[in-house]
């Protein structure tokens, strides 16, 4: 598993490096260069971006599966995230849950596998 200390420096060069550009891109905005409003608002999106990777851990190596559309097309037809606690017996699957609520992620949703295994593993 990756440490965090690598995990938190990992786009440091670049946050820096964006970070500069939008400081440039405010500079002119205040002296009233508007046109560098959109590369303001693009550096950022760009530097919230990386943020967020950082922060969970995703590099561009990361595996990524769009959840496809359900194959029953019924509006109460759902995925769900099941752990099955090592059984094939149905009866002992559970439901993911957060905060008192199941994760039943819908079509179109990206499952991330970052390569990170639980620390308690």
């Amino acid at each position: 598993m990756m440490s965090e200390d690598k995990t938190q420096c990992r786009f440091t060069d670049a946050l820096n490096a964006l970070t500069a550009l939008r400081a440039q891109a405010v500079s002119r905005l205040s002296q009233g260069d508007t046109s560098a409003l959109q590369s303001k608002l693009q550096l950022d999106d760009a530097i919230q971006c990386l943020q967020f990777c950082q922060r969970h851990q995703i590099t561009a190596s990361a595996s990524v599966i769009q959840l496809p559309a359900t194959r029953t097309t019924t509006p109460s037809s759902e995925y769900r995230i099941i752990e099955d606690h090592e059984t094939d017996q149905r009866e002992y699957w559970t439901e993911l849950d957060l905060n008192n609520h199941p994760v039943r992620p819908s079509p179109g949703v990206l499952l991330l596998d970052c390569g990170l295994v639980p620390e308690d593993m």
